[in-house]
């Protein structure tokens, strides 16, 4: 089996979808934790299954957007500051 080189691209890529996930699930937890507050206790686990359903799909279907478009991650200082003092 071979290792597969990821181009730059594709490593944009690949971050860019793990900030995708990242903010999506964030966004669906906050709804939960909403929703377990607001919610009688006998419908939220019906609703808690529909958000995490939404919000995974969504997660899905940006993902598979993505082969669509050309991405290009712009490193920031940080990025740069962080990179070189792993190095050392």
């Amino acid at each position: 089996m071979a290792i597969e080189k990821l181009t730059p691209a594709d490593k944009s890529r690949e971050k860019l979808k793990g900030l995708i996930k990242a903010e999506v699930t964030a966004l669906f937890e906050n709804a939960l934790d909403f929703a377990h507050v607001a919610c009688p206790p006998s419908t939220y686990p019906q609703l808690r299954s529909k958000i995490l359903r939404v919000g995974n799909n969504c997660i899905r279907n940006l993902h598979n957007q993505l082969k669509h478009y050309d991405v290009e991650y712009k490193a920031t200082g940080e990025d740069i500051i962080e990179i070189q003092q792993s190095k050392k």
